[in-house]
């Protein structure tokens, strides 16, 4: 497989708007996009970096989704329901070749798998494309399990469990792919357990400047720049109402 297992492989926006989520990605990371049926697909310097689609029905929400390279979805239904998890989109072709579900973990947190084909490509870790995901949950113990037996993450606890910052790092192979944050004591009751995903800027762009340009869009600043070890970074929200943070990797602070 040319993604590993574990490693992320997809990502897609669902969207009851899909010209205005267009329109916004395309003036924020300047991607191209390419019509497949129903399913649009957006490039940054040729390569393939997310999915847009229009759910089909109104209770579907606006939001991105992470899909996790799996290698066999049916294998990964059955390893789901054993480990905990559920099971809310079953297998599914999509019309390039792709096997995906999407799964529900025991903390809450909903999650795509995918079983991509020989040499499929996905930007990863690139200007204008996803770089980093962590989930957010208020189950520790029961995500870090779920995930490590159903992908095989040599998972790092970083922080003291329980404590203010109890956080893991996981491991695809040597690499640091993924994080799970325990978020009891910060995410407020009416959030849901769910996946944050992290976009790195474009290189004309730090992350104040990539803010300043979601809002010159119509898109509204969550959380305003933060300095970190990992980057300067800010929580957005789109013109469609889905919340994704910008990250700027090249400015660290010390830890």
């Amino acid at each position: 497989m040319s993604i590993a297992l574990g490693a992320p492989g997809w990502t897609d926006l669902t969207s009851h708007d899909v010209e205005a989520a267009r329109e916004f990605y395309t003036g924020l990371f300047g991607w191209r996009w390419v019509q497949r049926c129903e399913y649009s697909i957006a490039f940054r310097d040729d390569t393939p970096v997310a999915g847009l689609l229009k759910p089909d029905s109104d209770h579907i929400p606006t939001a991105w989704t992470l899909y996790l390279e799996c290698e066999s979805t049916r294998r990964a239904t059955e390893r789901i329901r054993a480990l905990g998890g559920k099971v809310l989109v079953p297998p599914t072709e999509t019309p390039g070749h792709e096997m995906f579900l999407i799964a529900e973990d025991p903390g809450g947190a909903v999650v795509g798998l995918w079983e991509a084909p020989e040499n499929a490509v996905f930007g990863w870790a690139r200007a204008g494309a996803l770089c980093w995901a962590e989930v957010h949950t208020r189950d520790a113990s029961a995500v870090d399990s779920f995930y490590a037996e159903l992908l095989g993450y040599r998972q790092e606890q970083i922080g003291e469990p329980g404590g203010d910052f109890d956080f893991t790092v996981w491991h695809v192979g040597d690499q640091p792919m993924l994080g799970r944050f325990e978020s009891s004591r910060s995410l407020p009751a009416d959030v849901p357990s769910h996946w944050q995903l992290y976009f790195q800027v474009n290189p004309d762009h730090d992350a104040d400047a990539a803010v300043a340009k979601a809002q010159s869009l119509g898109g509204e600043v969550l959380r305003e720049p933060t300095d970190s070890p990992y980057g300067r970074m800010a929580v957005v929200r789109d013109v469609v109402g889905a919340t994704f943070t910008v990250i700027d990797t090249d400015r660290l602070t010390p830890e």
